[in-house]
């Protein structure tokens, strides 16, 4: 019973700490930038380009498309991000063959 209630404890302890360091929407697109300078991602269509953010509380999402599709999709959570995007076109050569 002890062990149960130390384990609620320390959960609820780490989901704090993860709704206080939750990154903004301000963080979200400077990443998105520094991506996009360094040429890491392709800029989305001035035209057909959306950009969405999403706060689910403890993480942030957020998702830059173009008319081709997604562009840049990153994940945040502690102050950190995890961000994907569509493969470049040697390196998705060099999975295949």
């Amino acid at each position: 019973m002890r062990a149960t209630i130390v384990l609620v404890f320390l959960l609820a302890i780490a989901v704090g700490a993860a709704y206080m360091t939750r990154p903004s929407q301000g963080l979200h697109r400077g990443v998105a930038v520094a991506l996009m300078e360094k040429g890491a991602v392709a800029a989305p269509d001035a035209a057909t380009g959306k950009y969405l953010f999403e706060d689910f509380y403890v993480v942030t999402l957020s998702t830059m498309t173009s008319s081709d599709g997604a562009v840049l999709q990153c994940w945040g959570a502690y102050t950190r991000f995890l961000c994907t995007g569509p493969a470049a076109p040697e390196a998705a050569d060099a999975a295949t063959g």
